[in-house]
């Protein structure tokens, strides 16, 4: 495909700039503003739905750091905590293009509203499971799987909600803000988790979680007038599907996008969840509190990559952006694994952590970005539930290594993950000319009003 038929068909239409005026009534006399860090708090809708990022991401965060303790305190097994992970798998691989597909048909509002109120309510029964001692292994198995089922609805309306509620010229740092947001929960969340495990137990965690789901319901009830997204002629659902899969795998941008958003959750990610809960443990002999620092390191660095990369409006070279930042977080990660191994030391081993939530956020966010902006506007749902393709290997990652480090130790897998990883980064860089020339400025650019 040539780069004038993807930007035809990836440029917004005249009716989509219509609608677009008529939800932001001043954009024209803000079009000349230059984007400022917090620009897209400027939205009042926006605000709402990044209140809301902040609230289910911290629950999130709540629950990956309590369910890690859970199960491998209840069981001592590395293979059975990425068992229960792996149950994360299960719906996106069968569910997310049919959520993909229902993001681009109903209201995406009324998705999230639905899915948070299906998660409060798995939430609380857990907490009452817990509380009354009943609480099993299987349980985890199914509540984990439930939840994933309601979050593989949730992820891609959200993130494809944020371009119903600015302008599109406004929607990188509108991403950027709403990583932030995540990443901030997922500094503080961890932390919490791991404060309540050792102050009042694990129940308290999942009734944390469950109010903060009923908040996020409470501000997207409150959006108000959101841009509408461009109407679709009536087609089936797998047809739906198979257009939205075929633009992600034909275009070549769209393609190379895809394949950089894998690696992390491939080979990186896996650390967080299948192997930090055995570092904290094993390695610095500490409890859940330590898991709750470690987890919230890779947060707070979130945080400030969030920041960073709402306030990088002017670096146009976004596929340079996202490789070095790949780059920059894998060997931070295997620096993390070394330290550990060498020294034993938890507080000596965070820095690499917090460096590696910094280029985390700058490279997922980037990311995603990108291939939002790359998809046409009536598939931003379809690709979002492509994305999620990185949550069916996540999880997968994580069984092979927990099994893993039950038999070489969570240093030596680590390491070889992340050095994995570095290699993936480097030679993307090397042998990509199109992820290396990748500039932010040819895919928000829009059409002549007047064309």
């Amino acid at each position: 495909m040539t780069h004038a038929r993807r930007d035809a068909a990836t440029a917004p239409t005249e009716d989509a700039l219509r609608r677009e005026l008529t939800a932001f009534p001043d954009e024209l006399e803000r079009r000349s503003d230059p984007i400022s860090t917090f620009y897209a708090f400027r939205y009042r809708n926006y605000r709402l739905q990044w209140t809301g990022d902040l609230f289910t991401s911290a629950a999130q965060w709540i629950q990956q750091t309590v369910v890690g303790w859970l199960v491998y305190d209840l069981t001592g097994s590395g293979a059975t905590l990425g068992s229960v992970n792996l149950m994360r798998a299960v719906p996106i691989l069968f569910v997310a293009p049919l959520a993909g597909v229902a993001t681009d048909r109903v209201s995406r509002q009324k998705i999230i509203i639905w899915s948070q109120m299906i998660m409060a309510l798995l939430t609380f029964i857990i907490a009452a499971l817990i509380m009354t001692g009943q609480l099993r292994i299987w349980h985890m198995f199914a509540f984990t799987l439930l939840v994933s089922c309601a979050q593989t609805f949730n992820m891609p309306a959200r993130q494809t909600f944020v371009f119903d509620l600015v302008p599109r010229r406004v929607a990188p740092n509108a991403v950027a803000l709403s990583w932030a947001a995540f990443s901030l929960a997922r500094s503080v969340g961890p932390a919490i988790g791991g404060g309540l495990i050792v102050l009042f137990g694990p129940a308290n965690n999942f009734v944390i979680q469950g109010v903060a789901y009923m908040l996020v319901m409470t501000s997207v009830l409150m959006i108000r007038n959101a841009k509408q997204s461009e109407p679709r002629p009536p087609q089936s659902v797998l047809k739906g599907m198979r257009e939205g899969y075929g633009f992600a795998l034909s275009d070549p941008q769209a393609r190379i996008t895809l394949l950089m958003s894998l690696i992390s959750p491939t080979l990186m990610i896996p650390l967080h969840m299948a192997l930090l809960p055995i570092f904290a443990a094993r390695i610095f002999h500490s409890d859940a509190a330590g898991l709750g620092i470690l987890v919230g390191s890779i947060g707070f660095g979130g945080l400030i990559g969030g920041g960073l990369t709402a306030a990088l409006t002017r670096v146009d070279r976004r596929g340079m952006l996202q490789l070095v930042a790949l780059l920059v977080m894998a060997g931070c990660e295997f620096a993390f694994c070394v330290a550990a191994a060498m020294t034993q030391s938890l507080w000596l081993a965070m820095p690499f952590l917090v460096i590696a939530g910094t280029a985390e956020s700058l490279y997922t966010t980037t990311n995603t970005t990108v291939l939002q902006l790359v998809a046409p506007d009536h598939l931003r749902g379809s690709m979002a539930g492509v994305l999620q393709l990185s949550f069916v290997v996540m999880p997968i990652g994580g069984l092979i290594a927990g099994t893993a480090a039950d038999y070489y130790g969570a240093p030596a897998v680590g390491m070889a993950l992340t050095a994995t990883a570095f290699a993936c980064g480097l030679a993307i860089l090397l042998f990509s000319s199109r992820m290396r020339h990748l500039r932010l400025s040819d895919l928000t650019r829009q059409p002549s009003r007047t064309s």
